[in-house]
């Protein structure tokens, strides 16, 4: 299956969070009718705006959608694997026309050119899948052609394209996709792949009726039952395109054809791409095109894609302030509750007296007992949340759903209370195109300022916003209408490990040591999460196996927080005892910190194992949140030993991350406190040198020996 990285793009404008993760391909090749005249009298004489870094001394205009004769002479000057640092693939052609009618509706036909460069890139070209969702837009396989490296031509049969349910795993929204079975193709072959699609990647249907004029501009844009497709906003339309990806690119067009009574707002971010501007007719023709394009390098735990690569966000939406209104307006009516919401509300908040405990009960319940899968409510899915009352009778929903059903709570309890889109993972930019993929509930405080909750990341989680979701972009959905906002940073305090250890070595090496830890924040969830997956017989050795101190640690006693306990911060108590943990003959011993050894990591600070082998990034990179790790530990030793070497004290101090370690010994006692702070939960690419620094000074720290000289 072609991986289409060019062409790559956001689901446009889910509101769901979870589903809009997928990436629709863009491999789609001109089928409406290209401005003919139009584009001699662009060349001649009607005025143009170009606006780009151009280059080159002469400059024709905008590249056009490529003819045969281009591929052919693009595939005859197209390099092998040596010349783009051996790719498998290559894309030698990756361009896209959209074609934006009145009503927000577009036309995308592409053309992807993909060559083949190594034996791995011929392996994933067997099968050609396109997915796309019946209710919202229609996707057609117009033309696939392999070009052999003798420069023969085939034509592969699309009318071989079987249509099937597409694989789906926790959203069932009935998505489709079409498979075409190719050819082989070797090493020095390409695939030429043209698609049209119509529609929206979520989109309404169309009451009956439809749009104004919409039927007559589209007469075949029907559903399943025979509804008319219509954008979510009924006259507008937005979209977000990348321009890098994980192979590299040799030509990359890609141009809207928008009505030039509609206006539409676009910019460029992260890197510079060529653009223009041309009247064209009735469109106004707005292109972004880029040459020799390498493929992205990735790093470990990077920030997302789209906040590294070159991309266009365009909308005609003119501000947030009409989106928030408009995601107010089509969600309201999902709020009413019905006696059983009402008597749930009631049961729930039994014998609690405060409004911050009934808050908490009701998003606690909703995380806790609302189970994460999407079902399908029908052509309006994707943008409209269901309602609390049907939310309620599956028990299930996705993360919108699970929002609606805490809004409705909270309604039912007399607060003021709305949905909200944000983006998990990336930055939403200025121009209002959708840029989300999670919904959560906001409430408006008595003195106007809003609170943010989120059931779907809250279960077994004291955590009522997820601090995970730190400086998070968001839009609210009220009636006045909201712009852009960020939630609140979270300062590393609170989410905190502390841990105290008092430890004991006998004279023939075993250690003995009680570790008592209290957790916050992100801590403090993840250790409940842990838990809960094991079964109570299970707990032991579930812990057991991530002590960390010794291979050969054994957990003689356990107890921790009840994970369901939303009362209280979660405290762990261990007792661990490790026969022969210090090492030695004769009249030296050696041994580690047993603390350093980061009890627990997995459950409490998997991120701190984080590759940091690189000298330097070029991107950020994703914590997952900010920490203050905190130990204290008194190690006793046997009567005549002596502490003869300790790891030196330790000061750093970044803009992401500081570092103090400070050992003591005295007689046959050892003491010492350690404290790292991640100030940031993402570490910019600046910063990034110091955080390392930070880490590899923990980790020496960790692995130093103490040598201890014994008496006898």
């Amino acid at each position: 299956m072609p991986k289409l990285a060019a062409g790559e793009r956001r689901h446009a404008g889910a509101a769901c969070g979870h589903s809009s993760g997928r990436a629709w391909r863009r491999c789609v090749w001109p089928c409406h009718p290209r401005p003919g005249a139009g584009w001699s009298l662009l060349r001649s004489c009607l005025g143009l705006l170009v606006i780009g870094v151009l280059a080159g001394s002469a400059w024709a205009g905008p590249p056009r959608p490529a003819t045969d004769e281009d591929i052919t002479k693009m595939l005859a000057s197209a390099g092998d694997a040596a010349a783009y640092d051996n790719a498998a693939l290559v894309y030698v052609l990756d361009e896209a026309d959209v074609y934006v009618q009145a009503s927000g509706l577009a036309t995308t036909e592409s053309c992807q050119v993909i060559k083949v460069l190594t034996d791995a890139g011929t392996r994933g070209q067997a099968v050609l899948r396109q997915e796309f969702d019946p209710a919202t837009n229609r996707v057609t396989i117009r033309a696939v052609r392999i070009h052999r490296k003798d420069g023969k031509v085939e034509d592969v049969d699309v009318s071989k394209v079987v249509t099937q349910p597409a694989p789906q795993s926790a959203i069932y929204w009935g998505n489709q996709q079409h498979v075409l079975g190719l050819p082989r193709a070797e090493v020095g072959d390409a695939l030429e792949i043209r698609i049209s699609k119509i529609g929206f990647n979520i989109a309404y249907l169309a009451e009956e009726g439809g749009a104004a004029g919409l039927a007559a501009a589209a007469p075949a844009l029907t559903g399943p039952g025979g509804e008319t497709l219509e954008p979510p906003m009924p006259g507008h339309w937005y979209e977000t395109t990348l321009f890098q990806g994980g192979y590299p690119i040799i030509n990359k067009r890609y141009a809207v054809h928008m009505p030039k009574d509609k206006p539409v707002q676009y910019q460029v971010y992260n890197a510079k791409v060529n653009t223009s501007l041309w009247f064209s007719g009735d469109y106004h023709v707005y292109t972004f095109w880029d040459e020799n394009i390498p493929a992205h390098k990735g790093e470990p735990h990077g920030v997302a894609l789209d906040d590294c690569v070159a991309k266009v966000v365009m909308a005609t939406v003119p501000d947030w302030e009409t989106k928030s209104r408009w995601f107010y307006e089509v969600n309201e009516p999902q709020f009413d509750a019905d006696d059983a919401v009402k008597a749930k509300v009631a049961e729930v908040t039994a014998g609690l007296k405060t409004d911050e405990e009934k808050i908490a009960a009701c998003l606690h319940w909703v995380a806790d007992n609302v189970r994460y899968y999407g079902t399908s409510r029908g052509p309006r899915e994707g943008f409209t949340l269901h309602t609390g009352i049907e939310t309620l009778r599956d028990l299930g929903g996705v993360c919108k759903d699970k929002a609606g059903m805490l809004v409705t709570m909270l309604r039912v309890l007399g607060h003021e209370v709305y949905p909200a889109l944000t983006m998990a993972g990336s930055r939403v930019e200025e121009i209002p195109a959708d840029q989300f993929n999670h919904t959560v509930t906001v409430m408006r405080n008595q003195d106007g300022t809003f609170r943010i909750l989120d059931p779907t990341w809250s279960p077994l989680s004291r955590e009522l916003w997820s601090s995970r979701e730190a400086l998070q972009h968001l839009v609210y959905g009220t009636p006045e209408g909201q712009g852009l906002t960020q939630s609140p940073y979270f300062p590393p305090e609170y989410n905190s490990i502390g841990a105290r250890a008092a430890t004991t070595l006998s004279a023939d090496g075993k250690l003995t040591t009680d570790i008592r830890m209290d957790l916050k924040g992100y801590a403090c969830t993840y250790l409940r999460r842990s838990a809960e997956r094991f079964t109570k017989p299970e707990q032991k050795a579930g812990f057991e196996h991530v002590l960390n101190i010794a291979p050969n640690a054994t957990l003689q006693t356990l107890s921790f927080t009840d994970p369901y306990d939303y009362s209280r911060d979660t405290e762990v108590k261990m007792q661990v005892t490790a026969d022969r943990y210090a090492a030695g003959a004769d009249k030296l011993r050696l041994f580690r910190l047993p603390l350093m050894s980061h009890p627990l990591a997995s459950f409490l600070m998997p991120d701190f194992s984080y590759d940091v082998s690189a000298k330097e990034r070029k991107f950020g990179m994703r914590m997952r949140a900010t920490r203050l790790i905190s130990y204290e530990e008194t190690v006793q030793l046997p009567p005549g030993w002596t502490v003869e070497h300790l790891p030196e004290a330790k000061t750093l101090d970044s803009g992401s991350a500081a570092l103090k370690f400070e050992p003591s010994s005295d007689g046959n006692k050892l003491t010492y406190r350690f404290e790292f702070t991640l100030k940031n939960h993402l570490i910019p690419a600046a910063d990034y040198v110091g955080f390392k620094e930070a880490i590899e000074a923990m980790n020496k720290i960790a692995n130093e020996w103490i040598v201890c000289r014994t008496a006898s």
